[in-house]
């Protein structure tokens, strides 16, 4: 179960679907017409077929995913290829705006999501700096949530304990799972979700 212990030192943000809108068809069409296929080959080459997951599991690195993204005929460089990735994560400036205020009072803020390592390289072109204090992606730690094992891991990497965080995501499936371990968490769609979640735990007082 949760544990109401006081206002949190730390708050995680999930990114695809909190900090920003996931739009992954934006992606599949950028990747389908760089490659010259259609957005349904590139989800049986890419997602259908594993191999996103296995990136989000941090088992290939951004040079080798590159490599693979060459042999499916992808013509172009590294910065080519995070700039296609990001193209499925538009911010939500309004969000974004909260956890830069969160700062501003001295709490830490960090992303929680899962992903691979060129989202993570091109993490800049999505989430301003101003706003995040670190960014924990799945690649980084082998895991990917709802597993306890990743939030552990992404607490050990933040050097943050359960009670003193608060986690946002979209998902219930990982709410939940976070609440087992003692960590405080909502489930949220919005903006107006995300402020209203963080002032039910004594935050964005000075705002």
């Amino acid at each position: 179960m949760a544990n109401d212990s006081g206002r949190p030192e730390l708050v995680l943000f999930d990114l695809g679907g909190v900090l920003c809108r996931f739009e992954p068809d934006l992606r599949a069409a950028e990747l389908a017409t760089a490659i010259g296929v259609t957005e349904e080959d590139i989800h049986a080459l890419v997602f259908a077929s594993g191999f996103d997951q296995e990136c989000d599991l941090g088992l290939h690195s951004e040079a080798a995913i590159l490599e693979r993204f060459r042999a499916f005929g992808f013509p172009g460089n590294r910065d080519d290829l995070r700039r296609a990735w990001a193209k499925a994560f538009l911010p939500d400036r309004a969000v974004i705006d909260l956890a830069i205020a969160l700062r501003s009072e001295g709490v830490a803020v960090a992303t929680f999501s899962d992903n691979g390592p060129v989202l993570l390289a091109a993490i800049e072109r999505v989430v301003t700096p101003l706003a995040i204090d670190e960014h924990v992606f799945s690649c980084m730690i082998g895991a990917t949530k709802p597993d306890p094992a990743a939030f552990l891991s992404a607490l050990k990497f933040l050097n943050a304990r359960p009670q003193q965080t608060f986690f946002v995501d979209d998902n219930p499936i990982n709410v939940l799972s976070a609440r087992q371990l003692g960590i405080r968490g909502e489930q949220v769609h919005a903006a107006a979700d995300v402020e209203s979640a963080l002032r039910s735990v004594g935050l964005l007082r000075a705002h």
